[in-house]
Formats: C-alpha cells, sequence, structure tokens
C-alpha cells in the first residue's frame, strides 16, 4: 500500500529544526506501510472487563491450554489454565472470528516435512493444526463480518486463509479427529443480505479444495455443525434463515431444521419427528459417552412470539432425542433470546446435566426437563461460549459477553480472566488534566474513566521475572455508568463530572466525587410524539463557552445548565419513514435517527448531523435554520461521522458505512462550500471493510486519520491517498472513534475489540510534509519536557494481571530517514554551553524512527548538587534550552528542545 504525498507543505507553528547539510532527493516520497512500522502504539486498556466471546475450545488431551475466540478480539491461547494469555491472530485481514478447532497432527500426517523426524513427531504434532472460522455468527447489530476460513499448521505461529472468503460469518466447524485435513464448516453467510456462499462446507485435503455438501437457498445458512465422535461420519447440520436491516431483524424462516448424514455429507435427511415445522437458530450437541443422545434448543414461534425479556417459547425450546435424532421430545419450553443465543452443551460424564446459555447460564439436572439459575449469576451477563473439561467435569470455563471465566469446582466458585485488554469501545473522550483521563463507552460494559498514564508511580521492564514495564492496572480504572456504554464527555469547568449514556439516548450527568447522577434524557410531553433516539445516539460537551451539550435523537437537542435545562433546535432531520422507525427489543432497531453530531472548532452554532438514513445537515446559526446537504450519491448509507474542519468554516467530512445494507464499500466525502458540493476520497482504502470515521488533525489541514472495520490509515494529501499506520503493534481491529490530544499532540483511538490505544508524541505527522520526507534526513520539532520521580509498584508479585506501560518518559526525538544507505545514526544532545551531555543512538531504518532521551546525562555529569538525591532518584538533567544534533553519513539536523522547571 502506498501514497504520494502532496508537495504543498503547510508551515508548522513550532520553530522547524536547521538543516546543517541536506542533499534533496526526488521532489515526492513514496510511502510504504514499511515505513511507519515503527510506529508505538501503547495499549492503555482497560482490561477490568472483556469483550464478546464467541466460541473456545480446550487442547486436545491438555485441559490447562485452552483457546479464546472474541467476536472482534482476534484469537487468544493460554497454556496455564489462564494465568497469562497470547494472542495468536493480530496481523490478518480480519479480527472477528466465529469458530475455533484445534488438532493433533498424527505421525503419518500427509502435512509433514522432511526436516521434522517421524520420532519427533508425537511430541511437535501435538496442538499443531489450527482452524478458525471469521465472523461470529450472534447476528447483533454491532456484529462485524469475516472474510473466510483460515488454517495454521505451527501451532498459530502463521495462518493461511484457505478460502470460503464470502461466507462472512463461520458459527461453528469441526474437525474429523481421524484427519485434521478434513474440517466441515457452519457458514451462516451474509447477515445483512442475501449470497449463495452459505450453507454446510467439507474440505478433505486442508482447505485446498472445498464441496458445498449442504445448501438450502440463499437466504437460509448452517447456523451449528456437530460430527458423532465414535463414528465421524455422522454428521448433525443445523440450518437458520435471518436477515438484518438498519431498522429490522427476522430470525427463522420456513428452510431451517436439522439436518442428518451418516456418510460423510454425501447423502442427508431432515429430522422432523417431534421438531417444529418452522425454526429459527438451533443450537446442537451430541453426548461423547452415549452418542445416539443429542439435544438442542430450538427457536419456534409456532404459536406466536414472546417479547424480549420472556424466555419461554411458545413453539421451540429445549428437544432430546435418544436415538441418533430420529425422534425427538420437547423437554422445556425455555430459549432465552434465541437468535443471539441458542447455546446447548451436555456435562462431559453425565447426560442428565445439561448447560443452556442465554442471558445467564442455566442449569438442568434432569436431563433438560426443567432449569435452575443462580449458577452463573455471578458472571457477566450474556453468556455465548461453554467448554466442559471432557475428563474432569467440575472444570468448566464459560464465554461471555464480559469476558472468559474458569471454574475448578463445578461452579461454586469461578475465576475471572480479565488481564488482556480486548473490550469492545464505541466511543471515547479526552480532557485536559495531568495527566489527561480517558473515557469511553464499549459494547455491554457500560462506560468508564481512566488516566492515560501515570504520573506517580512505574515499574520498569524485569527481564529475569518476565515481566514488562509498568504504568496501569486495572485498579486505575473506575467505573462510570452501566449498559451498553456509547459516547462520553467530561465537562471544561468541572473535573469531578462526566456525562455518559446507555442505549437509547440515556444521557446521564456523573458526579466522580460525591457519586451523584442525574438522568437527562429530553423526553416528550404526554401526548406529543415520543423522541426517537439511536442505539448509539451522539453527543458532546461544547467546546464553545458557556459549554452546552448537544444531543442527537430525531432531531437535535441543546441541553444548558449542564443538561437541567433543554430545547429542540431543529426539526426532525431524518426521513421519518413511519414504517421503519420503531422495532420491539432492545432499542438496536430504532431508525430514522441522527447518529452522527459535530460542531465547528472556529465557529460557535456551525453544527452538522448526519442520519441512519442517509441524510447530512448543517446549520450556521445554533439550530435557528437547518440545510440538507446530503451527497447525491450517499445512497441512503448510515453516516457514521461527520468532521468539521479545525481549518475552514465551509469545509466538512463525512464518512457513510453501507454494511446495513451489505455494502461493505468504503466512503469518505469532503464538502468545501457548506455541503453545496461533495468529493469522495476514499482512494485506496480496502474495499471490504467500511469507514467508521474520518478525523483531520487539528495543526495539518493535509493530514488525515482514518478508522475502518479493520483497522487505522492516515493520509498526507488530504485523502488523495491512505497509508495503514498499524506498526508492529496494533493489532488489527475495528477503529471507531480517534481524538488528538491539543496539549501532549497524542493520538488516541478506541478499538471495537482491542480496548483503547495511544500514539504517543504524535505531533511529527503535523510536520510530514512532502518537503520534509523528501530529505535524506529529517528532524522533527520535539515536546518541552519536565523531571519527574516515579514511586515504585509494590504488590505486582504476579503475571496474571493486566499491565499496560506508561507514556515514554523524557524528550522524544522523532526523525526521518529517506531511504537506507548502510550510515548509522546518532544523537548528541548539547548544553546552552555547547557541553556534550548524552550520547544516543537510534535505528537507520528507512522511515519514521524515534529515540527517547530519559533527560539523564552520561554518568560522569551526575555531580550532585542543590537538592538532588542520586542514592533515592534518578539524575535528570536541569532546566534550559539544549541543542540536539542528529547525524547519518553527511547528513546532519539540528533542532533545540526544553527542559521545563
Amino acid at each position: 500500500m502506498r501514497c504520494v504525498y502532496s508537495r504543498e507543505p503547510m508551515a508548522s507553528k513550532k520553530a522547524a529544526p536547521k538543516e546543517v547539510a541536506s542533499t534533496q532527493t526526488s521532489p515526492t516520497r513514496v510511502l510504504t506501510e514499511n515505513d511507519l512500522k515503527r510506529l508505538p502504539w501503547r495499549s492503555v486498556g482497560p482490561a477490568v472487563m472483556g469483550g464478546r466471546i464467541s466460541d473456545m475450545c480446550f487442547a486436545p488431551g491438555n485441559p490447562k491450554t485452552f483457546f479464546v475466540a472474541y467476536a472482534t478480539s482476534g484469537l487468544w491461547r493460554s497454556k496455564n489454565h489462564g494465568v497469562t494469555f497470547e494472542s495468536l491472530f493480530d496481523k490478518e485481514e480480519t479480527c472477528a472470528i466465529g469458530a475455533i478447532a484445534v488438532c493433533d497432527a498424527p505421525t503419518d500426517w500427509e502435512g509433514w516435512t522432511s526436516d521434522i523426524k517421524k520420532a519427533d513427531r508425537l511430541e511437535k504434532g501435538k496442538e499443531r493444526i489450527i482452524w478458525v472460522g471469521t465472523g461470529e455468527g450472534n447476528g447483533r447489530n454491532s456484529s462485524s463480518w469475516g472474510n473466510g476460513v483460515y488454517r495454521s499448521t505451527d501451532s498459530g505461529k502463521t495462518w493461511t486463509n484457505v478460502g470460503l472468503k464470502d461466507t462472512h460469518d463461520i458459527p461453528r466447524l469441526v474437525v474429523d479427529h481421524r484427519n485434521p485435513d478434513v474440517c466441515y464448516v457452519a457458514a451462516l453467510g451474509h447477515l445483512w443480505g442475501y449470497n449463495q456462499e452459505r450453507g454446510l462446507f467439507k474440505t478433505s485435503d486442508g482447505g485446498k479444495t472445498w464441496d458445498k455438501v449442504l445448501y438450502l437457498d440463499e437466504k437460509t445458512g448452517c447456523c451449528d455443525v456437530a460430527l458423532d465422535p465414535k463414528n465421524p461420519d455422522t454428521i448433525y447440520a443445523a440450518f437458520y434463515e435471518r436477515i438484518r436491516s438498519s431498522y429490522s431483524f427476522k430470525s427463522g424462516g420456513k428452510k431451517g431444521g436439522i439436518y442428518k448424514s451418516t456418510d460423510g455429507g454425501k447423502t442427508w435427511k431432515q429430522l422432523t419427528k417431534g421438531l417444529p415445522k418452522n425454526t429459527g437458530r438451533i443450537g446442537l450437541d451430541v453426548f461423547i459417552q452415549d452418542t445416539q443422545k443429542l439435544i438442542a434448543v430450538v427457536e419456534a414461534t409456532d404459536g406466536g412470539a414472546n417479547s424480549i425479556r420472556d424466555d419461554r417459547m411458545r413453539g421451540g425450546g429445549v428437544f432430546r432425542s435418544d436415538d441418533g435424532g430420529e425422534s425427538w421430545r420437547r423437554c422445556s419450553h425455555r430459549s432465552p433470546r434465541a437468535f443471539y443465543f441458542s447455546k446447548i452443551k451436555f456435562d462431559s460424564q453425565d447426560d442428565n446435566r445439561v448447560y443452556m446459555l442465554g442471558w445467564t447460564t442455566e442449569v438442568s439436572d434432569d436431563g433438560g426437563e426443567t432449569f435452575r439459575g443462580g449458577w452463573g449469576d455471578l458472571l457477566h451477563a450474556d453468556h455465548h461460549a461453554i467448554i466442559v473439561n471432557p475428563t474432569d467435569p467440575t472444570h468448566i470455563i464459560v464465554g461471555t459477553d464480559g469476558g472468559a471465566y474458569l471454574t475448578f469446582d463445578k461452579g461454586e466458585n469461578w475465576d475471572f480472566l480479565n488481564t488482556i485488554a480486548v473490550g469492545q469501545f464505541y466511543n471515547i473522550a479526552i480532557d485536559n488534566s495531568e495527566p489527561y483521563r480517558i473515557s469511553g463507552g464499549l459494547q455491554d460494559n457500560g462506560s468508564w474513566v481512566w488516566p492515560s498514564t501515570n504520573f506517580v508511580r512505574e515499574a520498569e521492564e524485569d527481564k529475569a521475572c518476565r515481566t514488562p514495564a509498568t504504568g496501569l492496572t486495572n485498579g486505575d480504572i473506575d467505573f462510570i455508568l452501566w449498559g451498553d456504554g456509547f459516547h462520553t464527555d467530561f465537562d471544561p469547568e468541572d473535573e469531578n463530572i462526566v456525562y455518559a449514556e446507555w442505549q437509547g439516548g440515556n444521557l446521564t450527568r456523573v458526579n466522580l466525587k460525591t457519586g451523584e447522577r442525574r438522568w437527562l434524557i429530553p423526553e416528550a410531553r404526554e401526548g406529543q410524539p415520543k423522541h426517537r433516539f439511536n442505539w448509539n445516539a451522539p453527543f458532546f460537551v461544547s467546546q464553545h463557552k458557556p459549554h452546552a451539550i448537544y444531543l442527537g435523537g430525531n432531531m437535535v437537542f441543546k441541553l444548558t445548565n449542564k443538561g437541567d435545562n433543554w430545547e429542540a433546535i431543529s426539526p426532525d432531520l431524518t426521513t421519518a419513514d413511519g414504517s421503519k422507525m420503531v422495532a420491539a427489543g432492545s432499542n438496536a432497531e430504532n431508525f430514522c435517527t441522527l447518529v452522527s453530531l459535530a460542531e465547528s472548532p472556529i465557529k460557535a452554532g456551525l453544527l452538522w448531523s448526519g442520519s441512519d438514513d442517509g441524510l447530512v445537515h448543517v446549520t450556521q446559526n445554533d439550530g435557528k435554520s437547518w440545510e440538507n446537504v446530503t451527497p447525491k450519491d450517499a445512497g441512503g448509507r448510515y453516516v457514521s461521522r461527520v468532521e468539521a474542519s479545525h481549518f475552514k468554516e465551509s469545509r466538512c467530512y463525512a464518512t457513510f458505512d453501507g454494511h446495513r445494507m451489505d455494502d461493505m464499500t468504503p466512503c469518505i466525502m469532503v464538502t468545501n462550500d457548506f455541503g453545496k458540493t461533495w468529493r469522495e476520497i476514499s482512494s485506496n482504502l480496502p474495499q471490504s471493510h467500511s469507514v467508521m470515521l474520518v478525523r483531520e488533525d487539528d495543526a495539518n489541514e493535509n493530514v488525515l486519520y482514518c478508522g475502518t472495520e479493520s483497522g487505522m490509515y492516515v493520509s498526507l494529501n488530504q485523502g488523495e491517498t491512505w497509508v495503514r499506520m498499524h506498526g508492529k503493534g496494533l493489532p488489527t481491529v475495528p477503529v471507531y472513534d480517534i481524538k488528538q490530544h491539543k496539549r501532549e499532540r497524542d493520538l488516541v483511538i478506541a478499538t471495537h475489540g482491542r480496548s483503547v490505544w495511544v500514539l504517543d508524541n504524535a505531533n511529527w505527522l503535523g510536520d510530514a510534509t512532502a518537503e520534509n520526507l523528501a530529505k535524506p534526513l529529517h528532524l522533527f520539532s520535539s515536546k518541552p519536557g519536565k523531571s519527574r520521580q516515579f514511586l515504585h509498584y509494590n504488590g505486582l508479585w504476579s503475571h496474571k494481571m493486566f499491565r499496560a506501560k506508561n507514556a515514554p518518559f523524557g524528550i522524544v526525538i522523532d526523525y526521518w530517514v529517506n531511504e537506507y544507505t548502510g550510515d548509522e545514526v546518532s544523537c548528541v544532545i548539547e548544553n546552552e554551553k555547547g557541553v556534550t551531555v548524552k550520547k544516543l543512538s537510534g535505528s537507520n531504518a528507512p522511515g519514521y524512527n524515534r529515540i527517547v532521551w530519559n533527560m539523564e546525562p552520561d554518568d560522569w555529569h551526575k555531580l550532585a548538587d542543590k537538592s538532588e538525591e542520586m542514592m533515592m532518584n534518578k539524575w535528570h538533567c536541569r532546566p534550559g534550552t539544549y541543542k540536539i544534533k542528529l547525524k547519518m553519513g553527511d547528513h546532519t539536523q539540528e533542532g533545540t528542545v526544553t527542559i521545563l522547571e
């Protein structure tokens, strides 16, 4: 992926480093993703909560090793009962996982290479082959999509996409234990549209070729598949019709049901005796001790539907067979929120013990006839996965919307495995405190606030103990508000007040000092039309005094006096299609609502809005009048973000997300005339990943940042071309929000799957003009530094904890190398008298590079004087102005930096 930058540099607001010797190369510099691979992204958590888990499995014969697949957080493995985890799926095209299967490679496996001796194959074959089906099958309004099946034959070190890229959602896959090259894939197909690549697929050659062994139609996919563990040629497959739109969801149809094959998928018959005629989502399990015993949870609305909070079904429920599926009996009417759950599991030793997943895990001790709660109520709600140790049924792991939980005593006591940052954030806010704070809302995990770094404590990396440098832990995170969390914001006049919301526009003011909460949602008077709010209703606190709050519903509301008073300042800014506006459920299908709202940072009262039905409006007078300025090519797509320019009142960027219309094409548009005309600037963004937002750099109008369903991109030429900017640290993950801190110049991003990340001191991007990048060597300006001492952390005597690094301490020296020459890069720091106080070295790799000077001089300068206490504290250079001299071969750059009092 490459980008040619604009030749029109923008003047820096800071003094440019002095160029001592420089030979100009080409007037343009072609940027590659490799030039940005040293970007030092920093995960700041939080990890106190997790994200939605879609599937889990134990390693064959080794239950202390298990794998956890997340809806949008990739694949993780623990080899020690959850003490530590490692991520296995960071660099693939998608991080949306639906299904996982792990198997040993037998000694006679055809995939062995000649360099592995036969005597070593038994040991090296353990857990060697991993199959992953991408795209979760839970059908949520927030569900992402995948791109087929991946396979690893080296225990997760490397991956190969082996096909079925258009299946989008794979909720289950199973492997024949006799041959790890034989895999069956349950493909649900597109969630937001109809397509042919769905049904049950089989490969017998490790994914080189695929057969569609069972297919019903373009509307109906396969939602579950199970093999008879004693006779893997016997297969059970569950089929399910579903379709989602922005304003509706249909679960179930006439062509679903359970099918059986006894010849490896060559022929099939539908199992009907005792089962409902018209079915929805189905979950299956086969009892491993007696494979004639099957159990299923079946969605069926024959006889009528029930509300979201009624866990019974008039036609569906729990069904059981004791004759290999030939006949079934209805045991229970219970089937909690079937489209979202529909998972059921036998105990590994006792077929009377059954676990059914739902809001919580329900337990039956009589084979599914009756169920009881209370077993997993301590756990986070919404349970999507469960695994029971095949040889020890007291050892169980449950996967929820909030992460994974483990028990070794059959549920009497639970361990929450909250040590990895896999939160699904929607939006974030940052304030101006020191250090600045981050707040944000997550999918089904409320809203939280925490510091971006720790100014008080830090633990250094300990390689002997294998512990990383630590600045932040879960103890630094504070809970704000319940529900599904979305937008948050800080009160600019009172650091103790934050604003947050739960789904449906339930805006709330929270006082962090007193604990007081005040519900602020504008409500219509009795007898008047009810206000409509999206699942993810936009709001913000104005940066212009007197700091009103603007909230988007079907109209724009202006709240004053910290939200105590409100008024509507717009008419309905949507299509107001009465046939689509409101659906039963959880507000997830609320439609004809505003989903993006922004104000101009340079003119008070200049507001832009975007709706879920594709309309863009603007007001230049704080809502007194509005103009519909929808681009003609918007096509009714969800306006995922509007971004008012920092430089020109008439300029606004808008992103259009069509995935809810089964169109994943990225779309970014810009206007320079208040919406009279629009121009698309999506350029070379990947075609299969929708754009969530675009942000304009507040120091350089040529620099734009873009978050998509698969990652983070930058453009230095106002969107003419884009470059992926993940470096080595940031994994593949949806990026749903981007903030830029004015004082610290950090980029802060909210990911929907890997919590929050910070690119510290990112001000160099504003100086990355075509002129500077064309130089053989360029030194970017450095921010001032300030001496600080840290207390030591105590109590971090464990590997089982979340640890995040602090921001780099000291002077950050960023520079650019045009091309590799073989010359070393040296850096000298001189004081105001020209005395060299520190000698440093840096990378000579082409592209962006960084050196961090911790403000300590070379040892021979460390002479205690005045109040310095060298025995107890770090010795830092005294306040003043210092010169930075950067050298690479014949090329030298100079700059200055200040150490503050």
